[in-house]
């Protein structure tokens, strides 16, 4: 409620649902309240100097830090985050800053530690350019048959025609349905939940590439 104004003026902006632009805000940093401590200079330096096999990574993500300074959006001071380089209200490392940081608030710059609009607008446009579809479902909890095994991944999507024929049936009994193909996740085993899962929720999962990040949002 006390931001309904800022995520409901990201919604309109993007067509990202405005509660899942506030879920990713709470689980990346408790609503601002924990958005790390590490002086991103130096700990992405650090890492670009002790990870062989990510140096290239962390050394551009470094030189992104100083740039976001440089344009001025943000003080030195301000680059303050995760071991990894990752800060602001919704943790975006320093080059997905300076490609889809937005400025929500009017005042020129895209301020991602300051400025609450300016870090749901730019989530927004995260999922967008992610491949978000307006009005559409991420998924829904389904039942499969016992002993299935049948395909199942998040990427192997097939018609829901297909599902329906390999016996799997939604909770609540409609018929399946959703924005295009779909794919079965299986998060824990045959034997636990199963989920439909379409666009919408690959566009959270590349948010962060695990499966219990992407359900939690």
């Amino acid at each position: 409620k006390k931001h309904a104004i800022s995520l409901r003026a990201a919604e309109r902006q993007f067509g990202v649902d405005h509660f899942v632009v506030a879920a990713v805000w709470g689980v990346e940093s408790d609503y601002g309240r924990i958005a790390g401590r590490y002086y991103l200079p130096q700990s992405l330096s650090t890492l670009a100097c002790t990870a062989p096999r990510r140096r290239d990574y962390f050394r551009s993500e470094f030189m992104a830090a100083l740039k976001i300074v440089a344009r001025g959006d943000l003080a030195p001071e301000k680059l303050q985050g995760s071991w990894a380089g990752a800060f602001g209200h919704t943790q975006f490392m320093p080059s997905t800053y300076l490609r889809l940081a937005v400025d929500g608030d009017g005042d020129g710059h895209s301020n991602l530690v300051d400025s609450i609009p300016d870090a749901l607008h730019s989530t927004a446009n995260f999922l967008r350019n992610a491949g978000w579809q307006s009005g559409a479902t991420w998924g829904y909890e389904v039942r499969v048959p016992d002993k299935y095994n049948g395909p199942s991944g998040r990427s192997n999507k097939k018609p829901l025609a297909q599902w329906t024929k390999l016996g799997v049936k939604r909770l609540d009994g409609k018929p399946l349905h959703g924005p295009g193909p779909a794919g079965l996740i299986l998060p824990a085993g045959n034997e636990g939940p199963a989920f439909l899962v379409f666009k919408n929720y690959d566009a959270i999962f590349s948010y962060n590439g695990a499966t219990s990040y992407a359900l939690a949002i």
